[in-house]
């Protein structure tokens, strides 16, 4: 009996010690897993609405949205960030399209390289698709950093290509600035989501008429929704950096055809692969990627200039025909500069007053702690770190622009989109007591400042360099700058007039505007070069010609003979326009 007690108690204290070394060398991973995950929660709406391409040319399209609101589909639909580790909710609701005539067409998400369960897979073969006034909420964990997308897959063939996708980014842990977590570092990141556009399939869809599905012939390629020269204007697709910078591209193909994308200037690292790290990085110049891959590149500017990015299939540099356009942007790096000036800000909840660069100025409404976030006036920010502020009516929200960096907030919204990503918030824009209000630690990290707090105090020191945000640039090349399509505010006019009793014609977006112009004899006109692009004004007739105008080069020719001249770009001979010349 005692022999049979020792042995119980022998044992006993054998499972306990395996238990406690088992513990103390896997303490770490067993704490991390009984953490509560992070709950990143998103709602889309799919419905319908139109896209304009760079030719003025309008698709019909169905998508997902943001807002509750028929016809409000974006293309593509938003970027959805979230990091390694979160538990991720996505509420889907059907709310049917805003054109009359449609049927009434259920829809999913699939999520295009996640390993998620059935249930979550948003396939109809094996769970049932979400019918119009009904929802759904998709879970599933982001297990592994990486490039992903989603896309609906009910009658995929024709609703992928209607425009049902959108890009899915999973961060390293805590949002690090890894390609993935313990992965290589990187100052910057785009997300390059490419597709193409038949404008018969949208037609017919548009018009409810049949149409042979055999019969694929794209006239227009897209980055995220945009094509060449647009590519250039939208801070997504136009790659900016400084030399020294290591950025991040995830390439995305949600269309049909391969892509062989090309970067001039240049080799690039292949990292990863569909959302899974590579075994070593592979160094390229050009990229090959087919349907449903992605590959994320890694590249560090060692030299400041402009480059293109862009497909080596030469339709696909196209729109519509017309070339340039299609899969075209470029990379513009500048030199490296040093922070010329350091904004400090010391503010404190409750007080109207803050200093400034030790200047003491009035707010327009005094910060307010609510539920441990700090607001400040929407405003204030942005004046004092180098931003350029934008109130947006009709979407409610505000938006930020700093050189290359974007950010958009929408009141009462715990989303935000930064550099057309779609995350999270802790904390949404808010109205406070009449005043518009933003989270202060959001904004101010996001702009590139930091926070520190004062406990005894309670003061909060927002500290940031305010350099020159964009590259250095010589004012012979570089582009116009980053604009909002969503603005309210105002514009220039898109019409040309003259200067100096010239006419004047505008070259911009490929194009001279106007392109017929009635003038009399002895009458100069003027040519502006309004486009990014190099471009020259030659006469079929050789009777005048251009050297090459740069960016905002001038032209003047004077005419003396009464006739008709037609006239192009030597560099982009689709440019055609016409001069009439009377008595």
């Amino acid at each position: 009996m005692r022999g049979k007690v020792r042995y119980r108690l022998r044992y006993a204290s054998l499972v306990i010690a395996a238990v406690l070394t088992s513990f103390s060398m896997t303490g770490t991973i067993r704490f991390a897993e009984a953490e509560t995950p992070n709950v990143k929660q998103f709602e889309l709406f799919a419905t319908d609405g139109y896209l304009t391409l760079p030719d003025g040319q309008e698709v019909y399209i169905w998508g997902y949205s943001l807002k509750n609101e028929k016809g409000s589909a974006s293309y593509p639909a938003p970027t959805l960030s979230v990091n390694e580790g979160d538990r991720v909710e996505v509420k889907l609701t059907n709310i049917g399209a805003k054109k009359t005539g449609i049927k009434r067409l259920a829809h999913t998400i699939h999520w295009h390289g996640m390993d998620t369960n059935q249930q979550n897979d948003g396939v109809p073969h094996t769970s049932p698709a979400i019918q119009v006034g009904e929802s759904f909420i998709y879970r599933f964990t982001a297990d592994h950093a990486g490039t992903y997308f989603y896309h609906c897959h009910v009658d995929t063939v024709e609703h992928l290509q209607m425009g049902m996708h959108g890009a899915l980014i999973v961060s390293a842990k805590d949002g690090a600035k890894q390609a993935w977590t313990g992965g290589p570092s990187f100052d910057k990141e785009y997300v390059f989501q490419l597709n193409e556009i038949d404008p018969v399939w949208h037609k017919a869809v548009e018009q409810g008429t049949a149409y042979d599905r055999t019969a694929f012939h794209p006239r227009y390629w897209t980055i995220n929704g945009k094509a060449f020269p647009d590519t250039e204007t939208d801070p997504t697709t136009m790659i900016e950096g400084l030399v020294g910078q290591t950025v991040l591209i995830r390439m995305i193909n949600s269309g049909y055809q391969p892509h062989s994308f090309h970067m001039h200037g240049y080799h690039f690292q292949v990292i990863a692969s569909d959302g899974r790290p590579l075994p070593q990085p592979l160094t390229k110049d050009t990229i090959l990627i087919g349907p449903g891959e992605r590959y994320d590149l890694m590249v560090k500017f060692d030299q400041d200039g402009m480059f293109p990015f862009h497909s080596h299939n030469i339709v696909d540099n196209t729109n519509n025909g017309v070339y340039p356009g299609g899969l075209h942007t470029m990379i513009e790096v500048g030199k490296q500069v040093k922070p010329s000036t350091t904004a400090s800000i010391i503010i404190k909840a409750g007080k109207k007053t803050a200093v400034v660069n030790g200047r003491t100025i009035t707010l327009q409404s005094p910060p307010i702690a609510m539920n441990g976030t700090t607001y400040v006036p929407l405003r204030f920010l942005g004046d004092q770190l180098g931003a350029e502020v934008k109130w947006n009516q009709s979407q409610q929200s505000v938006i930020y622009l700093k050189g290359n960096i974007s950010i958009e907030l929408w009141l009462h919204k715990k989303q935000a989109k930064v550099d057309g990503r779609l995350i999270t918030l802790s904390a949404p824009l808010k109205t406070i007591k009449g005043a518009i209000m933003v989270p202060l630690r959001f904004v101010s990290e996001q702009l590139g400042a930091k926070l520190e707090l004062n406990k005894k105090s309670g003061e909060i020191i927002v500290s940031a360099d305010v350099a020159p945000s964009m590259p250095e640039s010589d004012g012979s090349n570089g582009h116009t700058g980053h604009g909002s399509t969503d603005s309210t505010d105002n514009k220039p006019p898109e019409t040309s007039g003259t200067v100096g009793g010239a006419p004047v014609v505008e070259i911009k977006n490929n194009a001279f505007s106007p392109q017929k112009l009635t003038i009399k004899k002895g009458q100069s006109v003027k040519w502006v070069n309004k486009d990014t692009q190099i471009h020259t004004v030659i006469d079929l007739g050789e009777s005048f010609t251009s050297n090459n105008l740069l960016m905002n080069g001038e032209y003047v020719h004077t005419f003396g003979s009464t006739g008709t001249y037609t006239y192009y770009c030597s560099t982009h001979p689709s440019m055609q326009a016409e001069i009439i010349v009377t008595d």
